[in-house]
């Protein structure tokens, strides 16, 4: 068997440059009449994120979007139900009982948001645990474009995704289901997570900067296990989401021997071992009275303290606690000043990540913020902006 990680490519890639243009042709006349194109079948891991970044660009660019696990659903729900009728059997009025199926489900929800949309995705997840009934659905719909004899509206793209591990619960796919598809492994890529997924959904920092960090790159996404907790994107924001509600309800952050316990029912032992030194780290500076005092500010002695501060400090500046706007650049040119002279890297860092913040998320004019910033940094570090476009360039084109 082929080891599909030699040919694995970013996931965010693929639907960009592959999937979300075969879906155009899917519905192009002239193609359809040249034999068509295969259908897009994304297999990775489980918890990449594939279903959440389809669903996140049909957002985008306003494409109707209609999700199915037909696996983990009565088949009657896809393929409609049977219902007895009398047909006409010759000339002489003679009738005899046979069978019509109802229209399915999800055929009316397909048109539907055909009148809506220019383009809609018909989207099975989790087609690795289908048996040989959703199978013959799904074939049915590859070479007709109709289930039970429905047709599907003409602007239905089809888009495939599983997870191609016997540890994931995987069925061969029938041969003529396979030559009808162009088999697509993929890998969730930490920079594009963080860039589209965990800035815009406000992520917990700390769970952030850990990641980023090189020595605990290996925990973003590992090998998938049976029996254990193993860490994964998903897993990960769902501990954020659990971390930072618990933060905002107890005004405090939570005590590492019960992080360290959740932590390792999501993620398992070693990644929650490793996190929460980073958060006992992360939760231990006081970063509202570093701003309010910016001026007597001292940089961390160590060098993944400070890492850890700049993301800490980043939280700060991102609460949704309304801050004054002029003091608030302000008190980060102080910081920032300080860090430019022992740690330009990570001073950099900081100036890079106010740049990544999102204005619908804060109180924030970011745009204003950076311009006061910049205004007051410029004085003493001539080029300072110039620098840090350029190395933000640099990281875009990559």
């Amino acid at each position: 068997m082929i080891d599909d990680t030699e040919f694995e490519q970013p996931l965010e890639d693929v639907i960009n440059n592959y999937v979300l243009p075969n879906c155009g042709l899917q519905i192009t006349p002239d193609v359809i009449d040249k034999s068509g194109v295969a259908i897009p079948l994304l297999l990775s891991k489980p918890g990449a994120g594939k279903t959440s970044i389809l669903g996140q660009k049909c957002n985008d660019f306003n494409y109707g979007l209609l999700t199915i696990q037909p696996a983990l659903k009565p088949i009657e729900e896809y393929s409609g139900i049977p219902k007895f009728r009398y047909f006409k059997f010759n000339e002489q009025e003679e009738k005899t009982l046979g069978t019509v199926w109802s229209i399915p489900e999800v055929c009316i929800e397909l048109h539907k948001l055909s009148v809506k949309h220019d383009l809609v995705i018909f989207f099975w997840d989790d087609i690795h645990l289908c048996g040989p009934e959703h199978l013959a659905l799904m074939q049915e719909c590859f070479t007709e474009r109709a289930i039970r004899g429905y047709k599907l509206p003409y602007n239905v793209a089809i888009v495939l995704a599983g997870n191609p591990s016997n540890k994931a619960g995987f069925r061969s796919l029938s041969s003529a289901i396979i030559n009808r598809c162009v088999r697509l492994p993929v890998y969730a890529k930490f920079d594009d997570w963080k860039t589209n997924f965990a800035i815009p959904k406000e992520m917990h920092k700390s769970i952030v900067s850990f990641l980023a960090h090189p020595m605990y790159a290996k925990f973003f996404h590992e090998e998938e296990q049976i029996d254990m907790p193993w860490s994964s994107p998903r897993q990960w924001a769902r501990l954020s989401n659990f971390l930072t509600n618990y933060e905002t309800f107890q005004d405090s952050m939570m005590p590492v021997n019960q992080l360290l316990y959740y932590s390792t029912g999501h993620v398992g032992k070693e990644a929650a071992s490793q996190y929460m030194r980073h958060y006992e780290v992360y939760s231990k500076f006081d970063v509202k009275s570093s701003f309010e005092d910016s001026e007597n500010f001292t940089v961390p002695s160590d060098e993944l303290e400070r890492y850890i501060f700049v993301f800490a400090a980043v939280e700060y500046i991102t609460s949704r606690k309304r801050k004054n706007q002029k003091e608030l650049a302000l008190q980060i040119s102080n910081i920032e000043e300080k860090f430019l002279r022992v740690d330009e890297s990570l001073g950099l860092l900081l100036l890079k990540e106010v740049l990544l913040i999102n204005n619908k998320v804060v109180k924030l004019n970011i745009n204003s913020l950076v311009g006061d910033i910049f205004n007051h940094l410029e004085q003493k570090f001539p080029g300072l902006l110039k620098k840090v476009l350029d190395e933000r360039k640099e990281i875009d084109s990559e």
